[in-house]
């Protein structure tokens, strides 16, 4: 991964810039069902750390395409786990990489704050095309969650598929200003699913080297993405949808920040019937 990165504070013009590599995951085959997705353990720690996590969720079905573009800069005390995620609205909880599971909403018990970082946006390179992330306060969850997130509800020009887009941070006294550049994955391709009456189901799609994971009911698979694999026919009722997503995770290497991650969750979801 190559990295560039300035210093300073300010306004647009932004004072960092991280070019982001591909972080491809490689995945084996799903085999089967087993455990319990969010269980999280907490670790506590005297200082608290700030992470920022960037989140362009996006699905494509028979009408038509929705999703939204969010940002939640989180201060914490203890290390980042999935169940802190979860508290904010940001987490992915993933099975074992070739298993399913039931996936349950699962939070971690701890405060957090959401930072306050001035303007965030979202600008396609490709296009021109530039949407602005609207900020609104969160209220407290139990005295766990409150200050400031950002979202917007984003489509194919705003955030296209496969093309380069920047993520534009103004920055405050807590968070440095950023603009970070990506990559976005492509929209899965050539969906089949069949052998339904079977003991498992075969799908297929066009691969890309990218991380895939499948929603079917209340259960979640992880894959290759070789461009096939089996679904336990278990999982399916007479007739429903089954969703696949396409996720591409970038570390956010940004000084001043103590981690994160931008995320891409490309799905599309496929009707069935038995």
């Amino acid at each position: 991964m190559k990295m560039v990165a300035t210093t300073g504070r300010g306004s647009y013009p932004f004072a960092y810039m991280v070019r982001a590599s591909l972080l491809p995951i490689l995945f084996l085959a799903a085999t089967g069902c087993s455990a319990v997705v969010g269980s999280g353990t907490e670790t506590d720690a005297q200082s608290a750390s700030v992470t920022g996590v960037v989140v362009v969720d996006r699905t494509v079905g028979a009408d038509g395409a929705r999703g939204e573009a969010s940002a939640r800069f989180v201060r914490f005390h203890g290390a980042l786990d999935d169940g802190t995620l979860r508290l904010v609205g940001a987490g992915l909880d993933l099975p074992s990489v070739g298993e399913c599971a039931v996936v349950q909403d699962q939070a971690a018990a701890r405060s957090v704050e959401l930072l306050d970082v001035g303007n965030v946006s979202i600008e396609s390179l490709d296009n021109g095309q530039h949407l602005a992330l609207s900020p609104r306060q969160v209220p407290d969850v139990v005295d766990l969650v409150s200050g400031t997130m950002y979202s917007a509800r984003i489509d194919e020009a705003t955030v296209p598929s496969d093309s380069d887009v920047a993520v534009l941070v103004a920055g405050s006294a807590d968070v440095p200003a950023f603009s970070v550049r990506a990559k976005t994955p492509e929209t899965q391709s050539g969906v089949v699913l069949s052998s339904l009456d079977g003991a498992s189901a075969d799908l297929s799609w066009t691969p890309s080297g990218d991380s895939i994971y499948v929603d079917v009911g209340s259960s979640r698979c992880n894959f290759a993405d070789d461009g096939h694999a089996s679904v336990p026919a278990s999982l399916f009722g007479d007739e429903g949808t089954i969703t696949i997503h396409r996720v591409r995770r970038e570390k956010l290497s940004i000084p001043g920040l103590d981690g994160g991650e931008l995320r891409f969750d490309f799905a599309r979801t496929v009707a069935y019937r038995r």
